[in-house]
């Protein structure tokens, strides 16, 4: 059960088709990016999937990740191999027992050759989607020049310098990736534009029907952000009064296994090695009956490090949100080691909430001005809306995280890629759904040749009975002999 929506967004002048996976948001290829706007998310998810059946949670957990071809993949498993159980014992068919099983039998077959046809169809055809992508040859909703994938760049290095390593490769290929986003930053701040290159042909800066569109896009992502945020602050209140509560109550412990942990993460470089040393330290408090509450924070240092990208700026941002999440943690013990009574940590604990709500709703009613104003009138650039933003937190003083507080320019690049990338998304997939329908004719035809060939060498016996019962059915509808003289 994989949830989708399907919005209609209003690119270049016209509408176009883009399908996203539910509560999923593109976080990559940014300096500074925001991921506190994604906990409140996240904990909505991971309570909605308590409620779901192990089964549901396991599904959901691959489709994520799920494009046409591991959607034929996995529809053919459950073709060839939960189908023909419910065929072979169906307490309802008045079929005997051997034809059920020679009937069921066809589901795998059926299977197996649907991922042959379709599957094999489809995949040369999103190659040729991802190539045209990349190198500027589709209309612009779909055109990643301005951050070409992994693979491409990779293909190229590895052309013009043959000689290079894999690790070296590895490191040719996140140096370009920032090169092109410093540069698309660079055309957006400077420029206020962006300039989409196309194939065999100069490039050409986005116009300003659709620029300003992906400003105002931009902005209603942010002003979602904190409004999430802020219907959240109540349930933030409740799980801030516990925490703070057990900072009172083993200060001592929390201050030196926080100490520990942000000591060792400062001697590694790389999220997968932050991941590996949280999951050991989570064990080894496991195995020395830790407080519960002390656990649950070293699990939500680690969950910022299973977000899995190869985008060298993102790696770096995700770092630094670990090891900010860990100093926030230590400067939260030392807040609350004061505390005499648990009076007094409900009494900061409310202040704290009353600030965040304050932060938040600064941060909503700045962006709707600066919406409205762009909305009414034209020349508005990068740099005026981020002087604007960084003069109201001068003189709003926000201490709390808020969407503001990231660089507007930054949030546009993450909003202009995530376009493209869901557009693609959603072209892939109907590209694979038309490709799929089309080969269906060709895959029941090989079914109706193979499968009886299939049956006679493999399963004998059982395809004699099949074909006697079918003799025997054509006997019977026959005109006995003497109808025939009638």
């Amino acid at each position: 059960m994989k949830v989708e929506k399907i919005n209609l967004t209003n690119y270049n002048g016209a509408s176009k088709l883009r399908v996203t996976s539910g509560m999923h948001s593109s976080n990559s290829n940014f300096e500074s990016p925001n991921f506190t706007g994604s906990v409140v998310q996240a904990d909505m998810v991971k309570d909605l999937q308590k409620l779901m059946p192990r089964t549901i949670r396991v599904t959901n957990k691959l489709a994520d990740s799920m494009g046409e071809i591991q959607n034929i993949i996995i529809n053919s498993l459950g073709t060839g191999l939960v189908a023909p159980i419910f065929i072979k014992y169906n307490p309802l068919s008045k079929t005997d027992e051997d034809t059920r099983t020679y009937s069921a039998w066809r589901q795998p077959i059926s299977a197996v050759l649907a991922v042959a046809t379709q599957a094999s169809m489809v995949a040369p055809f999103n190659n040729l989607i991802n190539w045209m992508a990349n190198v500027g040859k589709l209309a612009d909703p779909y055109n990643k020049t301005n951050f070409q994938s992994d693979a491409y760049i990779r293909k190229l290095i590895h052309k013009t310098n043959p000689e290079l390593s894999k690790e070296q490769l590895d490191r040719a290929v996140a140096k370009e990736k920032v090169k092109q986003y410093n540069k698309l930053l660079e055309n957006l701040k400077n420029e206020n534009t962006i300039y989409i290159k196309q194939y065999n042909a100069p490039s050409k800066k986005m116009d300003n029907g659709s620029f300003k569109n992906l400003l105002l896009e931009t902005i209603d992502d942010m002003i979602k952000d904190d409004n999430d945020k802020l219907k959240n602050c109540d349930k933030t209140s409740e799980k801030r009064k516990i925490r703070s509560e057990f900072f009172r109550k083993h200060n001592d412990n929390a201050k030196q296994v926080l100490t520990e942990i942000k000591d060792n993460l400062n001697n590694l470089n790389s999220v997968p090695d932050y991941k590996d040393y949280l999951s050991s330290k989570i064990k080894s408090l496991k195995a020395e009956n830790a407080d519960e509450e002390l656990i649950k924070m070293v699990k939500e240092v680690k969950e910022r490090a299973t977000i899995k990208t190869n985008d060298p700026n993102a790696q770096k941002a995700l770092i630094e949100e670990i090891r900010n999440k860990i100093s926030k943690m230590l400067k939260q013990a030392d807040t609350y080691s004061k505390a005499i009574s648990e009076e007094d940590v409900s009494k900061h604990v409310e202040e704290s909430v009353k600030n965040k709500t304050t932060t938040l709703n600064t941060s909503i009613k700045t962006l709707q001005d600066i919406k409205t104003d762009i909305s009414s009138t034209d020349g508005w650039t990068i740099k005026d809306i981020e002087k604007r933003i960084s003069n109201k937190l001068k003189e709003a003083n926000l201490s709390e995280d808020c969407s503001i507080k990231i660089p507007f320019s930054t949030k546009v690049i993450e909003k202009y890629k995530s376009n493209i990338e869901s557009s693609l998304d959603g072209y892939k997939r109907f590209t694979g759904l038309i490709i799929s329908l089309a080969v269906l004719p060709i895959t029941c035809t090989l079914l109706n040749w193979i499968y009886p060939i299939f049956m006679d060498a493999v399963f004998p016996n059982l395809s004699n009975k099949k074909h006697d019962n079918e003799a025997s059915a054509l006997v019977a509808k026959a005109p006995k002999t003497e109808e025939a003289k009638r």
